[in-house]
């Protein structure tokens, strides 16, 4: 029965249209009513107030899709949809995360001692517009382990007290003077930011969630500590062979062939460091370890956004819209370069299964026929019970053993060392 679901679920969210996924839904749709469906559509669901946007100076909106409207399929729609009513009403929740980069830069025009530039300026009247929603999560998965140090946690009160104020700007006063303050008290603004280190220092206590972040940031680093090997060791090698040889660490050593950043690795080997997002990954570049942290976690953020549209706000929310709001424009070239065609999940676990656009097989391997050839045999079922084997049981002291040989091996590369 499982397979069947499994099957069924494949064949929707791969449907060429929507049309044809919404044929197929309401055909086979009672056999899978846990499950929903979000496709990219120029039609549909308004997910919030301008999830995706673009600012004049460089800043963006970005979610998992290029759309501004998405197209969602569940058995409470669908039934609704298809009654004498013809129309089918919901409630969504949607959020807009702030990392720590974006607000560092917003927490600096907070205390009105500067001016807004223009770019400023626009990105603080979306923020204090009433239907934004903004969230600190990026920012606090980013600091879990900072919290372990005393010494930083008074850098981490105040980046938290800089976000409750600008979630509460006040946009009255904003658009007669321009000035930027906030709606809150000063008494207020300190029992909120009291309230949210709390629960900040409470979350980074609970273990097996912070083992979940730090085993998803360090898939991630190792893909990126292999492309970097790859590129630094050898850039004239044949985009094929380079892609062969990261398709086998993949299978072969990780044991999961993630797309996404996959996709992206391969750009980096065509185009290098013209690469925006790896413009800092060169032999002598003394910025390439703290670079690959931070690609870490734009990779991981993006991951984030995966999970977070499954989540359940228990708000009587249908669905939820994450969004990321950035200011990093290599982020934003990656962002841009892998949107989501669909994506499914069941409402019973947080696991999102992504689809992305037709050409993404062909993306991958190039067209080359021995990397396609190559890619298609990984995905055969011999292929993924290998992979899966590599996950049995605890294999966090497998992936810490290979990412400290890995990194051994670009510091040669690379002749910079790593500060541990």
């Amino acid at each position: 029965m499982e397979k069947m679901k499994t099957k069924l679920v494949m064949s929707i969210g791969s449907s060429s249209t929507i049309e044809d996924a919404l044929d197929t839904y309401r055909k086979f749709g009672a056999l899978i009513p846990e499950y929903k469906f979000i496709f990219s559509s120029s039609k549909g669901t308004y997910p919030g107030f301008e999830t995706t946007k673009k600012f004049q100076h460089g800043a963006s909106i970005r979610t998992l899709f290029s759309t501004e409207r998405v197209f969602v399929l569940d058995k409470i729609t669908i039934s609704e949809m298809y009654s004498e009513v013809k129309r089918s009403d919901f409630k969504i929740d949607y959020s807009i995360s702030l990392d720590t980069q974006s607000l560092s830069y917003l927490e600096r025009f907070i205390d009105g001692a500067q001016g807004l530039p223009k770019d400023m300026d626009e990105v603080f009247n979306f923020i204090a517009h009433e239907d934004t929603s903004v969230d600190s999560v990026l920012y606090e998965l980013e600091n879990l382990s900072n919290i372990d140090d005393e010494n930083k946690h008074a850098v981490i009160y105040r980046k938290l007290k800089g976000y409750e104020f600008i979630k509460n700007v006040n946009n009255i006063e904003l658009a007669k003077t321009g000035r930027i303050s906030t709606t809150l008290s000063e008494g207020e603004l300190y029992i909120n930011t009291d309230n949210h280190f709390s629960l900040l220092v409470k979350r980074s206590k609970n273990k097996e969630f912070r083992r979940g972040v730090n085993e998803r940031n360090n898939y991630i680093y190792s893909y990126l500590l292999m492309a970097s090997i790859i590129q630094l060791e050898s850039p004239a090698m044949s985009l094929k062979n380079k892609l062969l040889k990261m398709l086998s660490f993949a299978h072969s050593e990780i044991g999961m062939l993630a797309l996404h950043e996959l996709i992206i690795i391969k750009k980096f080997f065509e185009d290098g460091t013209n690469f925006r997002f790896f413009n800092k990954i060169h032999k002598n570049s003394p910025k390439i370890w703290n670079a690959l942290s931070g690609m870490v976690w734009d990779l991981s953020h993006y991951r984030y956004l995966e999970g977070a549209i499954t989540y359940d706000m228990h708000n009587n929310s249908r669905y939820f819209f994450p969004a990321i709001l950035t200011f990093d424009k290599g982020f934003i070239e990656v962002m841009e370069l892998t949107p989501l065609k669909a994506i499914a999940f069941s409402v019973n676990e947080n696991r999102p299964i992504t689809f992305y656009h037709d050409d993404i097989e062909s993306r991958l391997t190039g067209d080359i026929p021995e990397v396609l050839t190559f890619f298609e045999d990984l995905a055969s079922v011999e292929n993924r019970k290998i992979r899966n084997d590599l996950h049995k049981g605890d294999s966090t002291e497998r992936l810490a053993v290979l990412i400290r040989n890995l990194e051994s091996t670009l510091e040669s590369i690379a002749g910079v060392m790593k500060k541990h």
